[in-house]
């Protein structure tokens, strides 16, 4: 595809959306559709670790969630795993705390109270929170066999609607300075596409993962932001509320690259890889 020249000064120095399910692990086995998902997770990798990034920041639907707040862990590590059958992948990764402080005041300036969440230990190897599959997948392609910079996680509200949380982007924007940071919105598209699945069958799946497909081709996530909490219902996505945050970094359109959409099940996966520089 070929992209406008459009060009951007958010000091984010790397965005990109990634799915999550397990089955986009290699080991896993799957079709063609996810064949292609891996390709362009490992080529949004490949990108990353050519950006040399100081700090990745996820944020994940499926990490600590806390109605009302941003849920920011404060740990020393995080750590988990994930089996398909004889196989596990296991990550470990160290938290940059220095940029909590920073996390929690622009959300404070967003107008979304934040949440510094820790567990067991202050600091030290006991200090560590479990690590969860959305951002463990991404991570697999992310980091590779290396260590890579340090992690900051966040699991974002789903019942503040989507403005703080745009806010909430365009405040980490403005604040990170001289630090190369690099933003992933862990995310899944409706997972209401097949009746025998677990969130069983809407027409609205589909019409959400269309209306996606578009924007992000677009290079502009703008028409995401006032889709009805009915519709959002109805489609089940994972999305919204990471897109959001994703799109206040975002200071116009910008280039797309990578780009991959499947639905090997239940629920769509898109990867894209945004470039404004």
């Amino acid at each position: 595809m070929e992209s406008p020249d459009w060009v951007t000064d958010m000091p984010i120095v790397f965005k990109a959306i990634m799915p999550h399910g397990d089955e986009l692990l290699p080991f896993t086995g799957g079709d063609a559709g996810l064949l292609v998902l891996r390709r362009s997770m490992a080529a949004i990798g490949e990108a990353l670790r050519r950006s040399e990034p100081e700090l990745l920041l996820i944020a994940s639907p499926h990490h600590l969630r806390i109605p009302g707040q941003l849920c920011i862990a404060d740990t020393a590590y995080a750590e988990g795993s994930i089996e398909a059958g004889d196989d596990v992948y296991r990550r470990k990764v160290e938290l940059d705390r220095s940029f909590n402080r920073t996390l929690a005041e622009a959300s404070a300036a967003a107008g979304l109270p934040p949440a510094r969440v820790s567990f067991q230990t202050s600091e030290g190897p006991l200090s560590t929170l479990p690590l969860d599959f959305g951002s463990l997948v991404p991570l697999y392609y992310l980091l590779g066999s290396e260590d890579g910079p340090r992690v900051c996680l966040v699991g974002p509200p789903r019942d503040l609607g989507l403005r703080p949380l745009r806010r909430l982007g365009e405040e980490i924007a403005r604040r990170c300075g001289e630090r190369r940071v690099a933003f992933i919105a862990s995310a899944d598209l409706g997972h209401a596409h097949q009746e025998e699945g677990p969130y069983g069958f809407d027409p609205a799946a589909a019409s959400y993962d269309g209306l996606v497909q578009q924007a992000v081709l677009a290079g502009d996530l703008a028409p995401l932001a006032d889709l009805s909490p009915s519709f959002l219902d109805a489609a089940k996505p994972d999305a919204p509320w990471q897109l959001a945050i994703l799109q206040g970094m975002m200071s116009g359109p910008e280039r797309v690259a990578d780009f991959a959409y499947a639905r090997p099940s239940y629920f769509g996966m898109l990867t894209a890889r945004f470039d404004g520089r």
